[in-house]
């Protein structure tokens, strides 16, 4: 997940032109990701894994074919979902609490998340 999340990264600071050389890194991860097996505790966060990466590459490939702004910002916000729903998953597996930062008045730039132990 690190390496697609740091691929995604690259591919949000990439011209729209220049995505082809992005994307095919992103779908080898998404597949090595899927042909992956992993034990049925772990299914949920697979599954949470998968569809924001399929997400992401969808997004990005609908970008790149110059796909309207309204579909383009529906598949990140979709993406950021599944992301968040993987991050609470692997806190839930972990016995992690998810602190969410507080809200960030406009122009300011948003903290990461924390993952905290329970207690």
């Amino acid at each position: 997940m690190r390496q697609f999340d740091d691929y995604a990264t690259l591919a949000s600071n990439t011209q729209q032109s220049q995505l082809v050389q992005v994307i095919p890194p992103l779908q080898a991860i998404r597949r090595a990701a899927e042909d992956q097996l992993v034990p049925s505790c772990l299914k949920d966060l697979i599954g949470f894994q998968l569809l924001y990466m399929n997400t992401t590459i969808q997004t990005l490939l609908a970008f790149q074919s110059n796909a309207k702004a309204d579909v383009t910002n529906a598949g990140i916000a979709q993406a950021r979902q599944y992301h968040g729903q993987y991050t609470l998953e692997l806190a839930r597996l972990l016995g992690l609490t998810v602190v969410a930062p507080p809200s960030v008045t406009p122009g300011a730039q948003a903290p990461q998340s924390t993952i905290l132990p329970r207690l």
